[in-house]
């Protein structure tokens, strides 16, 4: 049986997209592969875990190597939504510096989360009005956040959204979804007392730039049905406060148990 709780660790975990598999065989995609023989350094009949990036893993063994040092990989069992939690967590950080979010994207999967929205929020330092250079900046964080699900054990691989303005995402706001926007405050609510006891399955998380939300864009996160949170009194860089946000989240839901 395969299960993320009595896998061995010492089983290395690759990523082959579902067109990959036919029948009980998985083929690596060639990135995998040269990972596989070139750094792993696998040999036929090691057991290895494969996930497809959409909920599922497979354990089996490597079976073969076929032309151009293709892998092949023999499933001997598959389990869905492997090491996946129960929350659908969506996370929604002010666009920083380009290393700043590469480690929130990082972070964040592998706390859990499901969705990435970068957002362009008024006082942003960091504008990215050229699609081609937005679509090159997703496809960056796409790497990062696979590499992160392979180190963390996950099936599943996080969506990560074109870059969105503050009023797009509020016009997206899940009304059946916890929605919560987070500020520096000694007196704000804590995220305990919106969380526990909700039973929650779909949660959004609001955090902001470097220089944080201006007053109209929480006034208007508010209104839109985002409930304000406070971290404390101390002032958090972004990268600290998307992670510690989803920390703070999958604690209370008790996925970190």
């Amino acid at each position: 049986m395969l299960s993320p709780k009595n896998e061995k660790a010492r089983q290395p975990v690759f990523y082959a997209p579902p067109g990959h598999r036919s029948g009980d065989l998985i083929e690596l995609p060639r990135s995998e592969s040269h990972h596989a023989l070139k750094v792993m350094r696998v040999k036929r009949g090691e057991i290895v875990v494969v996930v497809d990036g959409c909920g599922v893993a497979y354990r089996g063994e490597i079976s073969g190597i076929v032309v151009r040092e293709t892998v092949q990989v023999r499933i001997h069992a598959e389990l869905r939504n492997f090491g996946e939690p129960l929350v659908r967590l969506q996370l929604a950080a002010g666009l920083s510096s380009v290393s700043k979010f590469d480690s929130l994207v990082q972070k964040g999967t592998e706390l859990g989360v499901t969705r990435f929205v970068p957002l362009i929020c008024r006082t942003a330092k960091v504008k990215l009005d050229d699609p081609k250079k937005a679509a090159a900046r997703v496809r960056r964080l796409q790497k990062v956040a696979l590499a992160a699900i392979k180190q963390c054990r996950r099936s599943l691989l996080p969506e990560i959204t074109l870059p969105m303005t503050f009023d797009d995402l509020l016009l997206e706001t899940d009304a059946d979804s916890v929605n919560v926007i987070f500020h520096p405050s000694t007196t704000g609510t804590g995220l305990q007392d919106v969380l526990v006891g909700t039973k929650a399955k779909r949660v959004s998380i609001l955090v902001g730039p470097e220089s944080g939300f201006t007053s109209d864009e929480e006034e208007a996160a508010v209104e839109a049905g985002y409930r304000t949170v406070s971290l404390g009194p101390r002032i958090l860089r972004t990268e600290t406060a998307g992670p510690v946000a989803c920390a703070l989240v999958m604690s209370l839901l008790g996925e970190l148990r």
